[in-house]
Order: C-alpha cells, then structure tokens, then sequence
C-alpha cells in the first residue's frame, strides 16, 4: 500500500475509534496496519481472470467518494452531512459516476433527474443538561430523521431515567412533559436497535414525554443516524458515553430534583431540490439484460454504505469493459440510484413502475450494497477489529431459481465472499427490497456495528472484503451467461409473511 495512503488510514482509524472504557479490556499497541494486514484469498489457477478486480484500487474510490462527503460537511454543514440526497454532496456524487462511466466508453450515459419534495434538513441543534452544579454539553445527540424541531430559543426539561424503556420501566414514573432517556441495545448496530424493536420511543411519547433520547450502546460516543421513529416530538440518538453521563447525572441528584435538559432543534423544510439516477450501458450480442445497480447515498463517510457499493459497481464495470462486445452474451445496465435516505427512494419507485418494460428480457439483477466491511467485537465494552471482512447477508433468486442459488454459492465461495450459513429468504433490504419479487435478483450485504454512523469511514472498510464480492459478483454474471432466460424468470413472488393476493 502507498506510504501516505497507509498513514492516512491509520490517521483515520485512530482519529476515529472510540475510547475505551475504564473496565474495558485494553489491547497492546498495534504491530501491523490493519489494512495492509488484511487475509485476502487467493483464486484458483480457472478463475484467474478475475484477478483483474483489484480491490485496492477500488478502496481508492471509496476513499474518493468518502471525501465527497468531508467537503459538503467542511462547506458549512458540520452537524447534518454526508452524500444527502438533494444537496451538492449528492450532485458532486452523480457527477463521479457518470465521470468514470464515461472514461469506460459505457454507451447512453446521462443523468435522469427527478425534483424532490421539500426535503427535511436540519440546520443546527444544541442540547445540554444541567445538575449538581455541572452543564454538560452533550455533543453526541443526533436529530433522528424527519423528527420534529423546536421552536425559538428551544425548550427546558426535566430529564428522567426510563431504562429500557419497557412498561416495567415506565412503571410509577411520571415522564409528562420531560426529557426521556432511554437505554437501547444495538441489533447489531443504530439502524436496528432495541428501542425500536420493542416501540420503546413511541411509548415513552405515548406517556406524554416532550423529547425523548435513546441512548446507542456502542463503547465510546458514536454519532449515529436514526431513520425515521414515527414520533411527534423532538428525538435524537444520543452516544454512549454523553448517555451514561446523563444517567449518572440524574441518578446523584437529591430526592425529589433533576436535572435539566435544553433542547433546540433547527429545521428547514428546503423547497426546490433535485437528485437524479445516472445511467450507463455496455451493449451485449442480445437484447436481454443484466442490471448492476448502487444507491449513491449515505449519512457522514458512509464508507459501507454505501460508497462500498458504488466502489462495486464501478469495479464491474471497468472489468466487463474490458471484454470484447462479441464475447458479452447480454448487455449489462448499470444504475447510480438516488438512494433511500430520505425517505424518497426515486430511483427505487422509477424502477419499480417501469418494471415490466424494463425487466421482460432481464436474466439477473445485482445489488450492490453495504458490500465490505471489517470485522468487528464486542469485547466487554470496547470495539475490537479483525484483520477480515465480515459475514454477509445474502439472497440469490430464493429457491424458485435453483440454478441461479447454485452459480451464487459457488462464486461466493471461489472469491472468498464470506456468508450467513442460510440465505435470506428475499433480499436483504435496501434498493432490490421492492424490486426482488420481480427480478431474478443477487445481493450480499452487511449491516454492522457501525452502520448509519460518524465512524463508518473508509478505514472500516477492508479492500480485501470490496475485492472478493466484486470478484463473485463478475462470476454470478459469467454464470448467468450460460443460462437461458427460462432457467431465471420467474411469476412475481409473495414477499415472506404475506398471504398471496
């Protein structure tokens, strides 16, 4: 690995990691650079070909796409960044992928664009608790997505305690009109958390709470981004270590006083938004297709989620570039979708009611989304990385497409793609989680501990992780290739847990 690049992932890494706690155990100091220390599998001799799928280069482009990010946050928006759907970020991104879409020689590139609603875009917040002669800024809190802001100078509460925030928990205690604190267990990470499983959030504002904090237990003071909690009042994600003060600080009070928490909240509705899907195409010898598609989108550096994707496709578009016309049986589409959010998914909606103009002669649909990511312990209460990528989420065409499951399981394990023993039983969520039941479909995913988060960097992402799904991706693709279309097409499929209409 270059020497400057090796430091700044190192840099980032450190820069990045939380603290550990006292009662942690506390690890020597690193012997190796975990980047350069990753276990990478080789191929075999008949798969060489795909070593052309370099995943260090592809790092590069999650490097790139994550500075993206840095610059739309170091241009005024230090609280609220990343590649959002609708500001320069997602514009600059856009402009990325139809660049290097171009510089492939892909055929009938543009951009398709879509005007946005007014988007919700919080412009500053501030919260800080008060007791025992102590103010404590609490610098973690992050605006969960769509919540409601405040009003003028913002508003004053008592803070309260609410535990897990069960019934057991709201048991006896008065919460109207106050602050709830609530301690939520990562699943395994802020995207699904218990307080949410277990509707902890709106059952602290059903028994009338006025802003409600959940506080993510991650070791150190992780910011992360909540999506939408159907609340009607102010609530934030808060780390672990401004919650546990917060905690402290309302357990040491005198009987009968607490704390006080003043929360202000800042938000525009912003009018007048665009975001678009970049298109690009490398023709086959047949009118039948092949989709590769990645949401560009992601809160802070978003290095899994998901320049770790976009790194994807572009990585399997350099590669079937690079194969004559007359060897690609079917010609491959590649999408930069608009991404999900905001809650929009306009790319995602386009796709889905064109479905039947744009998926009649489609053989297979690759996602690619949240495709490498370190892998990470829980180590008593400290985050600890290994020298590999982790286990994947997966899906490949459910069981109605036997031929298709089969190509799948092989290419993941020839690349060394590591995987759940059992797939899922419809895509794994993300930008194919509507399109699935109508498309012969592949997707590998991973959601880790810290999705949605400020610490989801490019250092968490491992080169070796980007190589091995691109590799197994180009594969599936080859594979594909010897089937007719009558070996993957199927009738729509009932999504699992629904009854058949």
């Amino acid at each position: 690995m270059n020497y400057l690049v090796t430091l700044f992932l190192c840099a980032s890494l450190m820069a990045q990691a939380p603290a550990p706690r006292p009662s942690a155990q506390i690890p020597a100091a690193p012997l190796y650079d975990l980047q350069d220390a990753l276990l990478e599998w080789p191929l075999a001799p008949e798969n060489r070909a795909y070593a052309a799928i370099d995943g260090k280069r592809l790092h590069e482009y999650v490097s790139e796409l994550a500075a993206i990010s840095r610059r739309y946050r170091n241009q005024g928006h230090p609280q609220f960044w990343g590649r959002i759907i609708g500001t320069s970020a997602d514009s600059e991104t856009a402009q990325w992928v139809l660049d290097h879409f171009n510089k492939l020689g892909l055929s009938d590139v543009h951009l398709q664009p879509f005007d946005l609603p007014p988007q919700w875009m919080p412009q500053s917040w501030e919260i800080t608790a008060t007791g025992g002669g102590k103010t404590l800024p609490l610098n973690s809190a992050q605006p969960a997505y769509q919540t409601k802001a405040t009003s003028g100078p913002g508003i004053d509460l008592e803070a309260v305690y609410a535990g897990t925030g069960s019934e057991a928990d709201f048991a006896g205690r008065d919460v109207r009109g106050k602050a709830v604190f609530i301690f939520s267990m990562p699943l395994p990470g802020s995207w699904r958390h218990t307080a949410t499983a277990e509707d902890a959030l709106r059952r602290a504002e059903t028994k009338g709470a006025a802003a409600i904090f959940a506080i993510i237990a991650l070791p150190g003071n992780i910011r992360t981004q909540l999506y939408p909690t159907r609340t009607n009042v102010p609530t934030f994600s808060l780390g672990m270590d401004d919650g546990y003060a917060v905690r402290d600080l309302i357990g040491k009070m005198p009987a009968g006083q607490a704390p006080h928490v003043k929360v202000r909240l800042d938000v525009n509705m912003e009018p007048g938004l665009k975001t678009a899907t970049v298109w690009g195409t490398l023709p086959g010898t047949t009118n039948e297709t092949i989709y590769v598609i990645a949401h560009r989108d992601g809160w802070f550096e978003s290095g899994t989620d998901n320049a770790s994707g976009v790194a994807t496709m572009i990585g399997l578009a350099e590669y079937f570039s690079k194969i004559p016309r007359e060897k690609r049986r079917r010609t491959i589409v590649f999408a930069g979708t608009s991404g999900h959010h905001n809650g929009g998914n306009f790319s995602g909606t386009w796709l889905l009611d064109h479905r039947d103009e744009l998926f009649s002669k489609t053989a297979l649909m690759i996602n690619c989304e949240h495709t490498a990511t370190i892998q990470t312990y829980l180590l008593g209460e400290d985050i600890r990385m290994a020298n590999m990528h982790t286990g994947m989420l997966w899906y490949a065409g459910g069981p109605q497409r036997p031929k298709l499951q089969a190509i799948a399981v092989k290419a993941f394990h020839d690349a060394g793609v590591v995987t759940y023993a059992a797939p899922e039983r419809a895509a794994p969520g993300g930008e194919m989680s509507r399109l699935w039941p109508y498309v012969p479909g592949v997707q590998a995913s991973d959601y880790n501990v810290f999705f949605h988060s400020d610490h989801e960097s490019p250092a968490t992402v491992p080169w070796t992780g980007l190589q091995a799904t691109a590799r197994a991706y180009a594969m599936i693709i080859d594979g594909v290739n010897t089937l007719d279309l009558k070996d993957l097409q199927r009738p729509p499929e009932t999504p699992p847990g629904r009854a058949p209409r």
